[in-house]
């Protein structure tokens, strides 16, 4: 019997939906491993595993690759504004940058990601009514309950939110994010850690 403990890091993403089916094989197999699971933002997470205090890292890119093997998960979540239900842009399908100029919005705390949001808003990213930053989803879907913002970040765990305190749309024209499962190379791994990558492997092939 294999025993022992991995410590998985990640923020809130769709893609965890990936590494539960991942972990569902893998406890079927060896169900004396025990998975630690530590949510936080991908900079915590980073600097947790080259601590080694974090085995697997899930981190949406852009992501410092440098030192560890990966697979990536392509297009695996897409960027999103929530609002309350009876908001007027949630009559809409999906929410231009137009319709957030003028907005207190609530953004990631993560410097390259807002990156990608600036790209994304053009010019107009200087005119923003940034009300709030938040380095995970959930603490900004409360401020936008009770009406303080409209966060913008990825899909992640909004679907387990209830749409009768928050819903959320698509940004238009779209962006897409991906996901990577890491792991540092070259380190002296536990075979219960061993049996974990080739898992994380078998699901990439």
């Amino acid at each position: 019997m294999i025993h022992g403990t991995i410590t998985i890091g990640c923020g809130e993403f769709a893609a965890v939906e990936r590494l539960a089916e991942i972990c569902k094989i893998y406890k079927q197999k060896y169900p004396m491993v025990q998975i630690a699971l530590h949510t936080a933002t991908a900079d915590s997470v980073y600097d947790m595993m080259n601590q080694g205090l974090v085995d697997i890292g899930l981190f949406m890119e852009p992501v410092n690759t440098e030192g560890l093997d990966y697979i990536r998960i392509l297009d695996s979540d897409h960027w999103v504004v929530g609002m309350k239900p009876d908001d007027p842009l949630a009559c809409k399908e999906y929410v231009t940058k137009d319709d957030l100029i003028d907005k207190p919005l609530i953004l990631p705390t993560r410097r390259n990601v807002q990156s990608e949001l600036a790209n994304w808003f053009g010019k107009d990213f200087n005119k923003l009514h940034i009300s709030f930053i938040s380095n995970l989803g959930t603490n900004a879907g409360v401020m936008a309950a009770h009406g303080l913002g409209y966060p913008v970040s990825i899909a992640g765990a909004t679907k387990y939110w209830r749409e009768d305190l928050l819903v959320h749309r698509r940004l238009y024209p779209e962006i897409a994010a991906s996901t990577v499962i890491a792991w540092r190379r070259n380190i002296p791994y536990s075979l219960a850690m061993n049996k974990f990558i080739d898992e994380i492997n078998a699901f990439k092939a």
